[in-house]
């Protein structure tokens, strides 16, 4: 692990602001699937407030020291995660499974903005983000710290959403929380025939109001720590706030909350990412086209995943995915699998909610590797205390080791997305520290 000295990675947007697109037909397809020799290069931490950028490379089992840099402690841990990104690991035909969102050719991906939505607890407070991207864009390494030094022009959007689920605007509240747009997005360092894989955490924390990105999803009752939540929503469409929680918002009419349309007890919420390629925007706001669009029509795109659940044998050679629904108050880890496309006012849903995998390929889940990272871990209940009843105990430790062997994400304690040694020791260091 090493500070970087420079930034391969640039904010160069954040807060409030809305990607608008026009929705048309709910169009279920297929998700269609690239593959490619992906390389895992390194793992971005990034301080919003402070401008700080760690980075681990691949390989490297050390983590960045996620502490805010005035010394607050925050006890952040995962309270939603998809970070399983092997869809199918009972078939292996070579090369990794992605997603290309753009790689800017004639009829091809271009410009697409991929939502995907999931349930999750109210009222969850979020202060760190888990995002990545895969990409052909050849890259240099000029300053051999063995990630690419940033390619001109080829940026990424993510903007997370209050009460969305991918449908229209009639049925879900859809508001925007935050959105933040990075420039320079570093590149494949390999050559022509491979793709590079980054992964970053991106933290929104700061002792400072001003500083701070932090956000709310699922807000109830207008109180919050978060900067960004909303607790004023315009229910009849007059442009005023009618002093409604996002989670009581009825914009229809129908005596239902919008924000839970399948009734399931968690609150709906979604992220959307969009890329740009070189010489196809002004990402700095200087009033120049940034990058080369020679360096243009490349692919660029994110990693399927899995949420928790268990594989089941058809019989017949193919495989299904059981997912766990959660109840309220839990990680609410995957459910609600499913993504939007959206591009030049058109959106099609695409298929959703099942996992199929042969030998001769496989459909993917609809499901995109994420992570929201919240204080004090999920539900409110303090990350140790696992059976979540304000004791610790033995109870406690067998619950996550039961977690840790069936693969459960919620017992990834270093917020990783991989289950290991390191896990179980922050785990039993944090159990012997004690809740505050």
């Amino acid at each position: 692990m090493k500070n970087a000295s420079s930034s391969a990675l640039i904010l160069v947007l954040s807060a409030g602001v809305v990607c608008g697109v026009a929705r048309g037909e709910d169009s279920p397809s297929q998700l269609p699937v690239a593959r490619g020799q992906v390389v895992q290069v390194a793992h971005i931490y990034y301080h919003v407030a402070s401008g700080e950028r760690v980075i681990t490379l691949a390989g490297d089992d050390s983590l960045p020291d996620q502490a805010d840099p005035a010394g607050a402690d925050w006890s952040s841990g995962p309270i939603w995660s998809v970070m399983s990104d092997d869809p199918c690991p009972a078939v292996s035909d070579g090369g990794s499974p992605f997603f290309v969102v753009d790689d800017n050719s004639p009829g091809g991906m271009t410009g697409f903005e991929v939502l995907d939505f999931g349930d999750i607890a109210l009222d969850s407070v979020v202060d760190m983000v888990h995002i990545e991207w895969i990409t052909g864009h050849n890259d240099t390494d000029e300053d051999s710290d063995g990630i690419g030094d940033g390619v001109v022009g080829l940026g990424g959007q993510w903007t997370y959403w209050d009460a969305d689920n991918g449908r229209a605007i009639n049925v879900s509240t859809r508001l925007p929380l935050i959105s933040v747009l990075f420039a320079n997005l570093p590149g494949n360092i390999f050559g022509d025939g491979f793709f590079a894989g980054y992964t970053a955490d991106i933290d929104l924390r700061s002792i400072l109001p001003e500083d701070s990105l932090t956000f709310e999803i699922g807000d109830s009752d207008g109180v919050s720590t978060a900067t960004y939540f909303h607790n004023d929503v315009d229910t009849d469409g007059d442009g005023i706030g009618d002093g409604v929680s996002i989670a009581n918002a009825d914009r229809d009419f129908d005596g239902l909350p919008d924000s839970d349309l399948d009734g399931d007890g968690l609150f709906d919420w979604g992220w959307s990412v969009r890329f740009y390629q070189p010489g196809t925007a002004d990402l700095d706001g200087d009033g120049v086209i940034d990058g080369d669009f020679a360096d243009s029509q490349k692919p660029i795109g994110v990693s399927f995943a899995r949420p928790a659940g268990v594989w089941v044998e058809q019989g017949n050679g193919s495989w299904t995915w059981e997912m766990p629904i959660p109840a309220p108050g839990d990680y609410g880890y995957g459910a609600e699998e499913g993504v939007a496309l959206y591009f030049d006012g058109l959106h099609a849903g695409m298929l959703f909610g099942i996992l199929s995998c042969t030998s001769e390929g496989f459909t993917p889940l609809g499901q995109f590797r994420a992570q929201l990272v919240g204080p004090g871990g999920g539900s409110g209940c303090c990350p140790v205390d696992i059976n979540c009843d304000g004791e610790l105990n033995f109870f406690d430790i067998s619950k996550f080791l039961e977690l840790f062997a069936a693969g459960d994400l919620q017992a990834d304690f270093t917020g990783d997305g991989k289950l290991n040694f390191f896990d179980i020791s922050a785990f039993l260091s944090a159990f012997n520290t004690g809740c505050p």
